[in-house]
């Protein structure tokens, strides 16, 4: 009786849990392909990201957390399953494979994952591994669905990495790359930027590269790439980035071709060398410091609180600039026909100027009452009892668009818009307004002057709206993996780019104004 028991401990882990995999095909009789039998946890409670579980907890254990990143074909699922038939001790010989994804066999380069995944692989009895392991699965970028649908996957990474439910740590991030990328393409740029943005500086010396149809005779061609590219990550003793190589096309669990003799020996080299580099790459994993998200939590935080602000702040700066080019403008009018001018006080001159309007709307708007603008939309705070919760104010309860207390600010079913209108204004009205501030009798000449200070007011206003866009964008520097090196010049010129893509009305002269601020700060 002892005998059995002994040959059943030396079983393959694989073997011993059969009883934990769904059959899902047999492949012309050469190999049974399975799945893991995974579960929902009862924490996983998000409408952005999915969580899977395999096995019970085991608190015994470390646990790792590693997150898959890369352009969609790039061979992110593949790889995958390739790590779960290591973890389960699969050997090339046996007649089976095991799945975790579900892979698709036509010929064009398709996303196999729909929304980022987390796969909880809990450790059990026999596994290659010593710890519990949670593979992050994100979806493939640079699919059909463009840059809108790049952005909704950096959404879920986000929620994933900020929700209770999510991950709590880091110990890699893998960037999957295929050693036939002789140059990072605009998705993959895309992927690198998006996903670095999301993280801390404390966590480049765990973000590795996974490289793929890679035969590993030789550093890969692709890691010049990424050094070129200057791309964060962790280094070797040599400097360079640390990678793995695999060899995509030695894991045929999709094929519906018989293997033949020749082929049969190639793949088994292939798949006996790519078991290496992930036993290469669980070495490597433990010896990686851990890296909490609480820094990462707090980037994503002040990210949301830079967009807030800076989406407030952009109709100020439009009015501000357009304001000053106007001013500007009157007081050139009235130096030219100032002979004109004193003869008849009806003179009539056009100009632009920046009005605002009510548009009522479904979702909540943090509306401030003393500059009637909007100074957060859409905000999920329903109740304006509750206003202080909104993003959009500092912790002293100072709104960071507007620079109001809390206490003027409300939440309401409509938005503050501004729109620019052409008005026809006399110099008698002009003349009267500033008759009234200042009390005094006014010439043409003394209007210009008080026109050219209040030139002075409205373009420090300006700039000092700027100023505070940039300081929060510095904020983001000191603690963003990779920053932007942004002064006042450069975000002026960002401003102004913005006008002329966007040529809403007023624009040529905004930019006009934006053109002098930016002189005088140079």
């Amino acid at each position: 009786m002892e005998q059995p028991e002994e040959e059943n401990l030396q079983e393959p882990c694989w073997k011993r849990m059969e009883d934990s995999f769904s059959k899902l095909t047999i492949m012309n009789k050469i190999r049974s392909v399975y799945n893991l039998s995974l579960i929902k946890p009862r924490d996983a409670q998000s409408d952005l990201f999915n969580k899977l579980q395999f096995g019970g907890k085991n608190l015994k254990k470390n646990h790792k957390v590693i997150m898959m990143v890369g352009q969609t074909g790039a061979g992110k699922s593949t790889l995958i399953n390739g790590m779960i038939n290591y973890i389960l001790g699969v050997e090339w010989k046996e007649n089976v494979r095991i799945k975790l994804i579900e892979e698709h066999s036509t010929g064009q380069a398709e996303t196999q994952t729909s929304k980022v995944t987390c796969y909880e692989i809990n450790h059990q009895e026999g596994f290659k591994i010593p710890f519990s392991l949670t593979i992050l699965d994100t979806p493939g970028f640079g699919y059909s669905g463009g840059i809108e649908e790049d952005k909704q996957i950096v959404e879920q990474i986000k929620d994933c990495v900020t929700s209770p439910a999510g991950v709590q740590q880091i110990d890699a991030v893998c960037f999957v790359i295929r050693d036939t990328d002789v140059r990072l393409s605009d998705a993959q740029k895309y992927v690198f930027d998006s996903v670095l943005r999301i993280f801390g500086k404390d966590i480049e010396e765990n973000i590795i590269f996974c490289v793929t149809h890679c035969d590993d005779s030789e550093e890969p061609e692709v890691i010049n790439t990424v050094v070129k590219a200057s791309v964060p990550c962790a280094k070797n003793e040599q400097d360079r980035p640390v990678y793995f190589c695999f060899n995509n096309s030695d894991i045929p669990v999709h094929s519906d071709n018989k293997i033949k003799v020749g082929s049969s020996i190639v793949l088994q080299k292939q798949w006996e060398k790519s078991m290496e580099n992930m036993e290469k790459l669980f070495t490597f994993l433990p010896n990686q410091s851990t890296k909490s998200l609480t820094l990462t939590q707090e980037v994503l935080k002040e990210r949301r609180a830079l967009e807030i602000t800076i989406e407030g702040l952009i109709p100020k700066i439009e009015e501000q600039t357009l304001k000053a080019h106007e001013l500007e403008k009157t007081k050139n009018i009235l130096k030219e026909h100032e002979a004109d001018i004193e003869k008849n006080k009806h003179f009539e001159y056009e100009e632009k100027e920046t009005r605002t309007r009510r548009i009522p709307t479904d979702e909540t708007s943090v509306n401030c009452l003393q500059c009637q603008s909007t100074c957060h939309h859409p905000c999920n705070v329903p109740f304006s009892r509750l206003v202080y919760l909104s993003e959009v104010f500092y912790w002293n309860a100072i709104c960071r668009v507007c620079g109001h207390g809390q206490s003027r600010h409300f939440c309401e079913r409509y938005k503050w818009e501004t729109y620019v209108v052409t008005v026809t204004e006399t110099y008698g009205e002009l003349k009267s307004k500033y008759q009234t501030v200042f009390n005094e009798k006014l010439t043409v000449q003394t209007i210009c002057e008080k026109l050219s200070a209040e030139i002075q007011t409205t373009e420090r206003e300006a700039l000092k709206l700027i100023e505070t866009a940039k300081k929060c964008l510095q904020r983001l520097q000191e603690i963003v993996l990779k920053p932007e090196l942004l002064t006042t010049t450069n975000y002026i010129d960002r401003l102004i780019n913005n006008e002329a893509s966007n040529k809403k009305p007023g624009y040529i002269e905004r930019i006009k104004s934006l053109e002098k601020l930016k002189q005088q700060i140079t």
